[in-house]
């Protein structure tokens, strides 16, 4: 009995750690890697447009409109290897989603960086019925989203105005991330 009665408390103990781990915005790395960003790669890079002020206080139907971008994203890099990565989509007249993460970058000496998001959030607002809408923490899954997370291509254009980073990934045609501060 007193053996049950132990392997019962221990399945629970079991349990209740891996739940946590989905309860901080899916328990991404505790320590991932980092490296020192380039100077000329500091500060906020932005396809489309992202009003980060703004984004905190989003109301559902503000960026879609008629001449809406359906894909924005926007990445802020710190020196110290520290990175924002933010995300916006919108099908038009359907849904919107808006996806912000925290985490590091490393600088891999090859024309590519890899994100390492920790926690996330993700809103999604359905035009149609607003009941399904959400506002909730990434899960693990979804922060390793080759979308959100990995390895990225880049070269830097120093010579544009602003200045831009052309962004290439596996699933897609390259597009340039223009400097926004």
């Amino acid at each position: 009995m007193k053996k049950l009665i132990f392997l019962l408390s221990m399945i629970t103990v079991v349990g209740t750690v891996s739940c946590s781990k989905d309860d901080n915005g899916g328990g991404g790395n505790p320590n991932p890697p980092r490296t020192e960003v380039p100077d000329e790669l500091v500060g906020a890079w932005e396809h489309g447009t992202i009003d980060f002020t703004f984004w905190e206080n989003y109301r559902e139907g503000t960026w879609a409109g008629r001449n809406a971008v359906p894909t924005r994203e926007a990445m802020i890099f710190n020196k110290n290897g520290d990175a924002k990565f933010y995300r916006y989509e919108f099908l038009f007249n359907f849904y919107e989603k808006l996806i912000d993460c925290t985490g590091t970058v490393t600088f891999n000496g090859d024309g590519t960086f890899t994100f390492y998001p920790t926690k996330g959030r993700k809103r999604f607002y359905h035009t149609q019925h607003p009941s399904k809408n959400y506002d909730r923490a990434l899960t693990g899954n979804e922060l390793n989203d080759p979308i959100i997370a990995g390895k990225r291509g880049y070269v830097y254009v120093g010579t544009s105005n602003p200045p831009s980073i052309r962004i290439t990934v596996p699933t897609s045609a390259p597009y340039n991330w223009y400097k926004k501060f």
